[in-house]
């Protein structure tokens, strides 16, 4: 009955309801228990209590000083004194507590608190009634307390008892009318629970189906979807139509979603396992190939090199013999021209196949300890004709007290920090500036390079590490593409990494950094 999705939902949203509900019954039945309990334990509040208390403390006050006056036993004066210190004060202390900083006087209520006032005067008075009376100074003869106490202490004594049945008279009345506001409010208590009650039941029940609605909806155009796709992509058109055990593509209303596209999902599965093992075939076959192809470029790469060394090695015989045998201005340039194209071309073949062996995982590194600060001044040496050449400025910047020591492959790093600042100078105009900077913290090692050549646009920053991706400054193709590709993968095999940040028309900022944990391999190695 409840196979759906749907269905089963509203079922869930319903029980709970259903349940919230119960909960406000049974609140409710709560508050008729509590007017049960009022009818069954309806006592006079504990102010009331006292009240009366204090009335026997004074009648037996009142008793205790008529005994004296008759008898003339002392023992009289002691019970008499041991009423006002333990039963009268303790009480009229609390009381007066209550009726100053408990209670809210409002409209008839302040009528209560003058007779309070009146009461304590009056228990005041009393008190030193009777201690005069009782006192030796005084010179009493019984007759005359006998005559103090008829006069005044006894009609005192039932002024007292008078005004403290109508304090307890009211005490009464303001219970009986807390009572019935208290049950006014668990009544309109009542019926504010079964109107929530009702409201909650038909909001959930709206909320119950509004969600199934809004989860199915989706549940049920995917699986439509994933049958529409198995049917157009991996299945013959022969065999279009699928069936789940025996049932159509068009399933039921009131079946299950979830089971169903899961089933859907299984089928996909498997026409999807199929699928990986073809392209995971395919994907050695492309390994291979590609093995293949970096062992024939290798190859071919030292095939080129040995004659084109014998190039480069007779233009400079010929030029240095020049010195002997001098030779024609043209001819000088001639064989400098050949010169330099056969290093430019020893170039980009030692980039392919640096970059070949990296991708065939066999470029050997050799890391060692060495001093950061030495290497960049060789570099920056090394490449001073360069610069010169196009009256570049060319600073080096050390952010660090202390020497800093570097472990990796100082071929490598020269390596890299040769391809990056010849692209500086490269791209740099005559009269610009490069800025060369190292900084050490806690991170690890960066190394800036900064220039101010033409900088590279945000399009081609995302593209500029590519293989063969040639930076377009001015409309003029420069470089060989291999430069910067063959810099990320030697900062990757050292376990670094390079970033850019370039403006177009302003500069760049290549920036090698070395993390600390390099250092920490290598010292827990030790």
């Amino acid at each position: 009955m409840f196979q759906s999705l749907r269905h089963k939902i509203i079922l869930v949203a319903a029980v709970c309801a259903s349940i919230t509900l119960l909960g406000f019954v049974a609140l409710y039945w709560l508050t008729l228990e509590q007017h049960q309990s009022l009818d069954r334990h309806r006592d006079l509040p504990a102010v009331s209590l006292k009240w009366f208390s204090l009335n026997n403390a004074v009648h037996k006050a009142s008793l205790a000083q008529k005994a004296w006056i008759d008898s003339g036993d002392l023992k009289f004066i002691k019970e008499r004194d041991l009423t006002w210190a333990v039963d009268i004060h303790p009480v009229f202390k609390q009381l007066d507590l209550l009726y100053k900083k408990v209670r809210v006087w409002e409209g008839e209520r302040s009528v209560e608190r003058r007779v309070f006032y009146d009461l304590r005067l009056m228990i005041l008075s009393l008190e030193n009634l009777q201690k005069n009376t009782s006192d030796p100074e005084q010179k009493l003869t019984l007759e005359e307390a006998q005559i103090i106490w008829t006069d005044k202490e006894s009609p005192l004594v039932q002024n007292i008892s008078s005004q403290v049945e109508i304090m307890i008279r009211w005490q009464t009345d303001f219970a009986r009318q807390q009572e019935s506001e208290l049950r006014q409010g668990l009544s309109g208590l009542g019926i504010w629970i079964w109107v929530v009650a009702s409201v909650v039941l038909l909001l959930v029940l709206g909320l119950a189906v509004f969600f199934a609605n809004r989860i199915t909806a989706p549940l049920r155009k995917l699986r439509g979807a994933a049958q529409q796709l198995i049917r157009d992509q991996f299945h013959k058109p022969a065999e279009k139509s699928i069936e789940v055990e025996g049932k159509a593509d068009e399933f039921p209303e009131n079946m299950d979603e979830v089971q169903t596209l899961t089933e859907v999902f299984q089928k996909m599965e498997s026409v999807i396992r199929e699928r990986t093992e073809l392209l995971e075939t395919s994907n050695r076959q492309l390994d291979q190939a590609s093995r293949a192809k970096g062992m024939y470029l290798t190859n071919m790469s030292h095939e080129l090199r040995t004659p084109l060394n014998a190039i480069i090695g007779f233009a400079e015989v010929l030029l240095e013999s020049g010195k002997e045998e001098p030779l024609s201005d043209y001819q000088i340039d001639r064989l400098s021209r050949i010169l330099k194209s056969g290093q430019h071309l020893l170039e980009l073949i030692n980039s392919l196949l640096d970059l070949s062996k990296i991708e065939a995982g066999q470029m050997q590194i050799f890391n060692s300890e060495f001093q950061l600060e030495n290497l960049l001044q060789d570099v920056m040496e090394w490449l001073e004709p360069l610069l010169q050449e196009k009256s570049l400025q060319h600073e080096l910047v050390f952010h660090s007290d202390t020497p800093i020591m570097l472990y990796s492959d100082s071929g490598k790093v020269r390596q890299v920090l040769i391809n990056l600042l010849g692209n500086a100078i490269k791209f740099t105009k005559s009269g610009g500036h490069i800025k060369v900077s190292s900084i050490h913290d806690v991170n690890g090692v960066s190394i800036e390079i900064q220039d101010t050549g033409c900088g590279i646009t945000v399009d081609q920053q995302q593209q500029i590490f590519e293989v063969f991706h040639q930076v377009n400054s001015s409309g003029t193709l420069k470089g060989t593409g291999l430069g910067l590709a063959l810099v990320q993968s030697l900062m990757k095999l050292l376990g670094g990494s390079v970033s850019l940040k370039s403006k177009y028309g302003k500069g760049s900022t290549f920036t090698l950094h070395f993390p600390a944990s390099i250092k920490l391999k290598h010292e827990s190695r030790n």
